[in-house]
């Protein structure tokens, strides 16, 4: 790996789940977290707003084949020191990684360019940016395929409220029925790479 070829740095280990990432970070106490925002099938604005208060010392540096501004704000605002792209070049991880670790953010050159032109009006906001975090995980689990029920499972939901969220995005997004509902979200997690 790059990062245990660097003399800067100690790699500690690497976790599959976010439980074992909870338990990595109790136990070592890193000064940074490289973490995939899709760890395990897991959402990971969810695993950061997980892991922020167990280490609110450690910088967490999402690095993630989504690059999609959307996601990168929103892991931003639950608490990500930074968010690069694996799109981006290798060493890019490495200056990123020493970025967050004097305390300051990092974002992926695409992604900050995204998101200022969103700030400056040069990018026409999305109707994906009203939904709320919760939404927009039942949008991407109807885009990998999931019903209802396994949705409310995945997220420790009862089936009426995802329901309740699926209306919800229908309404912001301006989609009429379930089919084009679940047609909308399957062209969004090809977008975003969450095909199932």
């Amino acid at each position: 790996l790059l990062i245990e070829s660097e003399p800067d740095f100690e790699w500690v280990g690497e976790a599959a789940s976010v439980e074992q990432a909870m338990d990595l970070l109790l136990a070592t106490h890193p000064d940074a977290v490289v973490l995939d925002l899709w760890l395990g099938g897991n959402d990971g604005i969810e695993m950061v707003k997980s892991l922020r208060p167990l280490a609110p010392e450690t910088a967490l540096l999402c690095y993630t084949m989504n690059d999609a501004a959307i996601f990168g704000e929103r892991a931003i605002r639950a608490g990500a020191a930074g968010y690069l792209s694996k799109k981006e070049p290798l060493e890019e991880l490495l200056v990123a990684l020493k970025t967050v670790c004097q305390g300051h953010r990092y974002i992926s050159g695409k992604l900050l360019n995204t998101l200022l032109d969103g700030l400056t009006g040069k990018r026409p906001p999305e109707g994906h940016e009203t939904l709320t975090d919760r939404e927009l995980q039942v949008l991407r689990l109807l885009g990998q395929g999931m019903a209802n029920p396994e949705i409310a499972g995945q997220l420790g939901l009862s089936v009426k409220t995802v329901n309740t969220h699926r209306e919800n995005i229908k309404r912001k997004l301006g989609i009429r029925n379930a089919a084009d509902l679940v047609r909308h979200a399957v062209l969004m997690a090809e977008k975003w790479g969450f095909e199932s």
